[in-house]
């Protein structure tokens, strides 16, 4: 399974339509391959550190069978099957999640993503009268607003789109105001696309979530190759999942079923919210992989919850985390906390310098490195201090996590098996320590008929001692 590569005549064609149309040329186009121009994200002396350290896809990427994409969920929820690969490298297999995984997780705190899934896919309409699908990519803080207040960040499902191009679905109507550059999706999908923003009309004052729930379907991933069914409405949710906000489902937490969580306790559960975008499904199409640039996501912890992980860490409790999200944020809080804790000793304070700490992009960590030595509950308890139990942290993350990465708080993690060429293969790679590894446990995999992607089996990964 392979992504498809750029075609260099769209790429003329694009600049030429946007210049013809007075768009200006979006900076993720000008940094593209077919343009020979190489951005550096976070400094000069990047340059140098993504020529030594550089991380070829071709070493993280495998064969993904066609056979092996589960198409529809395990039914009944929860039935699916799990690999676990324990902390001395060692692989086990198990034939039913829900019936086996309470022994595995005996005396551990879990923590799940409950963001929920919009209705964030639109068959909208073209000024020539032809349908064509537009995804929305990233909704941001955009839920709550009135569409005549947002701007949408989304895929429409042509190579050609252009600046002030017009979409309309059922009343609503979409304009084109900047074409950001290509969408590129594995050779499974319906093909490729083109990332624009777009400014909304509509008749009356709905917000952005009024429209989506009246004129969306779920977004079921591209690589289903399918149009989504009325069981998915369920079947792409958590059962726990609450409060909107995901263009895609934390798909690890899909094999819990209600008798599993109140089995599990609530004593024993933490629920955080990053609210996932639609770059979870983007191929790395760059050699190497250092190149690629991370999408970002907005996430929301109540304080409460940090402080319960922090208590587990002060007790030696073990924490085992539930989906690639869950991951990334709390990898995240852990570096939001390192740069609050460099803020206060540099006495830089106020809500600019707050709101900086919780920024994190996607390489930053390394530049933080030399205060790496924070511990993960000094580092969580800096995020949380002076806050009520019941407020909310609030932050957005590009964090990338890559071989060569250190995990500060995340010791275990259960997943799901993860698309070739996709920035998950790097994090499973670097959890595991090694992509040979992760390899063998997915071709091993493979050939014992295990189901692949958003809709597969489970694994239950250890950090190697």
């Amino acid at each position: 399974m392979k992504a498809l590569r750029y075609h260099a005549p769209w790429f003329a064609r694009t600049t030429r339509t946007m210049t013809r149309t007075g768009c200006s040329l979006s900076p993720m186009i000008r940094d593209l391959p077919y343009f020979s121009v190489t951005k550096r994200r976070e400094n000069h002396t990047a340059k140098q550190f993504f020529e030594e350290d550089k991380i070829l896809m071709r070493d993280y990427t495998y064969d993904l069978k066609l056979a092996s994409i589960a198409k529809f969920p395990a039914e009944p929820r929860g039935s699916s099957r799990l690999i676990r690969v324990d902390e001395e490298g060692k692989i086990h297999h198990h034939k039913h999640f829900a019936k086996e995984i309470l022994s595995l997780i005996d005396r551990s705190h879990i923590v799940f993503n409950e963001s929920k899934v919009v209705n964030a896919r639109l068959n909208v309409t073209r000024k020539k009268g032809d349908e064509v699908e537009m995804m929305i990519l990233d909704l941001g803080d955009n839920l709550q607003k009135n569409c005549s207040d947002a701007k949408l960040k989304v895929m429409v499902r042509e190579e050609d789109a252009q600046c002030r191009a017009m979409y309309s679905v059922r009343g609503a109507k979409f304009r084109v105001v900047n074409v950001i550059g290509p969408w590129i999706e594995d050779e499974y999908s319906n093909g490729n696309g083109t990332e624009v923003v777009v400014e909304c009309e509509v008749q009356d004052e709905a917000t952005v979530a009024s429209l989506l729930d009246s004129v969306g379907t779920v977004p079921i991933p591209p690589y289903l190759n399918r149009e989504a069914e009325i069981s998915d409405v369920s079947a792409y949710n958590n059962v726990f999942a609450s409060g909107e906000g995901s263009v895609a489902a934390p798909t690890a937490g899909l094999h819990f079923t209600d008798k599993l969580m109140a089995e599990i306790g609530n004593e024993n559960i933490s629920f955080l919210t990053l609210h996932v975008g639609a770059g979870t499904f983007k191929p790395v199409i760059t050699e190497n992989a250092r190149e690629h640039e991370m999408h970002g996501e907005n996430f929301a912890v109540n304080v409460g919850e940090i402080q319960r992980i922090i208590e587990c860490l002060q007790v030696g409790k073990r924490i085992i985390v539930v989906g690639t999200t869950s991951c990334r944020t709390l990898e995240s809080l852990y570096w939001c906390g390192v740069k609050t804790i460099a803020q206060k000793s540099s006495l830089k304070t106020g809500a600019a310098a707050q709101e900086n700490a919780m920024e994190l992009t996607q390489d930053e960590w390394r530049s933080l490195t030399d205060s790496s030595e924070v511990a993960a509950i000094d580092a969580l308890q800096a995020v949380i201090q002076g806050k009520d139990p019941s407020e909310y942290v609030h932050g957005r993350t590009s964090l990338m996590i890559a071989p060569g990465y250190d995990f500060k708080v995340v010791e275990n993690l259960i997943t799901n098996f993860h698309a070739p060429d996709s920035t998950l293969m790097l994090l499973v790679s670097a959890f595991l320590g090694s992509s040979d590894k992760v390899r063998k446990v997915y071709h091993e995999a493979q050939d014992l008929g295990y189901r692949f992607l958003s809709y597969g089996d489970a694994c239950f990964f250890s950090r190697p001692k």
